[in-house]
């Protein structure tokens, strides 16, 4: 599967803030279909961001199941949130 600079851009950003590049051959390390080593080379993610070379087709289908697991994070923590409001609203 191909995805864009741009959509990788968005993902990562999503799941390691603005500074995602770097931080990102730690994160898909661990996935590396080779097996799992400590980091990707750090350059990596900046030579796909700028298209000089193409996303590895291994990378999207762990960056969507990252997402997922980030997404049921942020949805118990957004639980969570409403559950202390309404309980500082009664204070």
């Amino acid at each position: 599967m191909t995805i864009s600079p741009e959509t990788l851009a968005e993902a990562c950003e999503l799941l390691l803030g603005p500074e995602w590049k770097r931080p990102t051959a730690k994160l898909l390390g661990p996935h590396h279909p080779d097996g799992a080593r400590e980091s990707l080379d750090p350059r990596l993610p900046f030579r796909w961001a700028s298209g000089e070379r193409a996303v590895p087709d291994w990378v999207p289908p762990v960056l969507s199941h990252l997402l997922s697991e980030r997404a049921e994070t942020l949805a118990a923590d957004a639980k969570r949130a409403r559950a202390l409001c309404r309980l500082l609203k009664r204070k």
